[in-house]
């Protein structure tokens, strides 16, 4: 290779592009025939994602000299940037074909059957890239991105630390292994690739202590949770950059501060490249049945199922067409069987790419498409940045907005206040009573006895069965105040990860309470938990992110649960079931309220047996917990924006009576 060339590679890699482009024009003038040269051009262009230029030189190239496999490669690169998966594998399987000992081509091809989610197809070509390269760090970040995607931690950690090994500043690898731990219940050791991470990229500092501290919330580890809020809780409002990480429903977890979360949420949507396309661009209306389809990782033993399953049992099948797309990488159960026997079709689309769907609910010609998750764990919120259907709804599985690609939100008067409504990319549908469903046909096993829930004998007991990540500490000083004003008095939480259980406890004597006060019960079938809520005497709510699914459970059991109201969605669910069923008392707004009345409550048993027996009476004679009636206002408000839509007219916000 000549001086100049060698110059132009030289400035190609520094990324001066312009400069290189000329010399190798100037080069191929004096030989026009050098693919080699036509080949390094089209790079450049494929950098610059000129991608029609980038194949019209690699064609010219091959028309040179056909038998070269690099430039198949290449140009299978270029295919695959431009979602042209079919021509990329074919040109990946010609270099192959020229070249079966070309690792850098079966690694390429690995990841385009990966994108397309024929995983085995994909490990058997990493397979083959790691025999012929074994030190090639980027062919096991892929195989942990690999495993990753398919909520198997363990492997995904495997192959990032071995990437590392090969690599130890292997970013990608560093990042998702950290992100992995995580998911493995393994924190410390997620907050020690931070740490690292941190050192390496240290523009990116506050985002990585962002990620810690979610962390230590995991496992209640409190130290300087006050300070590291408010810094991130400023880092959001001052578009500090490197703050579009913060998932949105991580947040709801620590802040009640919904111009904060509103922020964070537009933050964090501007990863998406979200379609402009409109609803008038569907063109849907000579059908006799509206079609609603619902969208969801959690057709399975999950809260969201557990709320909503009646309500599908319900739907109105001479009005409605309801179709379910379910994209669980876990395994199906009981209630993904229950679940799929209500839908007129169901979708296991667990294998299908986003293109796939958005492809499939289109052809369908699926009016009304519900995301049950947002920004939840799993979630394939992509496909509703690309406008699968001319009406999208948030509902149930993310407690406040998703972003401006959705149309509506389900909620109702307790929840957003008319005030807030700005705080919501998406207009209101405002439900009578209560937004949250209600599964009456649920099992519920009667034969589990006290001493398997780890609860004691002839002792009030306070409970607080939400996950041990929505305590903050905040709320813990307020239970340890309860306990401390009290006599005979325990507070049972639900048992998570060790390190959560050892916080706890050590939390709880630097605030003088023993911690044979505090009782861990056991994780137990879902079948199982509605007896558990007969033992205890009395539910303390979690602030900002309090009970939702576990409200609903708790409430529908005749167990009395004492909440604090904030502003935000998060906060106010309990708030509304209790309002639903006229359980005011059990409503405070502020943290002295809350603490006295659950020190009265223990104090005052007559007081406390009213309040239950209240309780059992709105069960019978409220509405909140009526699947059917609920169901019949579900639809209402599906044929109320369905009319809107076919009138040509934006989304408003609308009201269920």
């Amino acid at each position: 290779m000549n001086q100049s060339l060698n110059k132009a590679i030289e400035l190609h890699k520094a990324g001066k592009f312009e400069k290189a482009k000329k010399i190798y024009k100037q080069e191929l003038i004096k030989n026009p025939q050098n693919f080699e040269t036509i080949n390094l051009l089209s790079i450049i262009y494929l950098q610059e994602k000129k991608y029609e230029k980038a194949i019209t030189l690699i064609n010219k190239a091959i028309t040179i000299n056909s038998n070269h496999h690099a430039l198949y490669n290449n140009l299978g690169v270029i295919y695959k940037e431009i979602e042209s998966y079919e021509l990329a594998i074919k040109n990946f399987k010609k270099a192959i074909e020229i070249n079966i000992n070309y690792a850098e081509a079966h690694n390429n091809l690995a990841i385009i059957y990966q994108i397309l989610k024929k995983y085995d197809d994909a490990l058997n070509h990493y397979g083959i890239s790691i025999k012929l390269n074994p030190n090639n760090p980027e062919t096991y970040y892929n195989i942990g991105i690999l495993f990753y995607k398919k909520n198997n931690f363990k492997n995904a950690i495997k192959n990032f630390k071995r990437s590392i090994e090969l690599n130890p500043n292997h970013l990608g690898s560093l990042k998702n292994r950290a992100s992995a731990y995580a998911f493995d219940n393994e924190y410390l050791l997620s907050n020690e690739d931070y740490n690292q991470l941190k050192l390496l990229e240290p523009k990116n500092k506050d985002m990585y202590e962002s990620l810690i501290f979610f962390n230590n919330n995991k496992i209640c580890q409190w130290a300087n949770h006050n300070d590291d809020l408010k810094k991130i809780e400023r880092n959001i409002i001052n578009n500090k950059t490197n703050n579009d990480y913060i998932n949105p429903w991580k947040l709801l977890l620590y802040t009640d501060k919904i111009n904060i979360i509103k922020k964070n949420t537009e933050n964090y949507n501007k990863q998406f490249n979200i379609n402009k396309i409109r609803k008038n661009s569907f063109n849907y209306f000579n059908k006799e049945k509206i079609l609603v389809a619902y969208y969801s990782a959690d057709f399975r033993r999950h809260a969201v199922s557990h709320l909503i399953a009646n309500v599908l049992e319900n739907h109105n099948k001479n009005k409605f067409e309801v179709f379910g797309f379910h994209f669980s990488p876990s395994k199906d159960d009981d209630m993904s069987t229950r679940v799929s026997k209500s839908f007129n079709k169901f979708f296991d689309v667990r294998t299908w790419t986003d293109s796939q769907i958005i492809e499939k609910s289109k052809n369908l010609e699926v009016d009304i498409a519900i995301d049950l998750m947002g920004h939840t764990f799993g979630n394939r919120v992509n496909i509703f940045t690309k406008r699968i259907a001319p009406l999208q709804v948030n509902y149930l599985g993310n407690p406040g907005s998703v972003g401006r690609f959705m149309d509506y939100l389900i909620a109702d008067n307790n929840l957003v206040l008319k005030k807030n409504e700005k705080f919501f990319s998406e207009k209101i549908i405002y439900m009578p009573d209560c937004y949250q469903p209600h599964d009456t046909n649920k099992k519920i096993n009667k034969n589990y006895d006290k001493k398997k829930y780890n609860l004691p004998e002839g002792q009030f007991i306070y409970c607080c069965l939400n996950g041990t990540y929505k305590i903050t500490p905040k709320i813990f000083d307020c239970w340890m105040n309860i306990l401390i004003r009290t006599n005979n008095t325990v507070l049972c939480l639900l048992e998570s990860n060790n390190l959560s259980k050892k916080n706890i406890l050590n939390e709880a004597r630097k605030r003088n309470v023993n911690e044979d006060r505090i009782i861990f019960t056991p994780l137990v079938d879902y079948e199982n938990i509605f007896q558990r809520f007969n033992y205890c005497d009395l539910f303390l709510d979690t602030f900002p992110y309090g009970a939702h699914t576990t409200a609903n459970e708790t409430l529908s059991s005749g167990l009395p649960l004492l909440t604090m109201v904030g502003e935000s969605f998060q906060s106010r669910v309990s708030f509304s079931l209790l309002n639903s069923l006229g359980m005011k008392d059990l409503i405070t707004y502020n943290l002295k309220d809350y603490e006295d009345m659950a020190v009265n409550l223990a104090k005052n048993p007559e007081q406390l047996k009213k309040i239950k027996d209240r309780l059992c009476f709105a069960l019978k004679n409220s509405n909140t917990f009526k699947t059917k009636n609920y169901t019949e206002n579900l639809e209402k408000a599906y044929i109320k924006i369905y009319d809107q839509f076919k009138k040509n007219l934006p989304p408003e916000t609308v009201y269920i009576k």
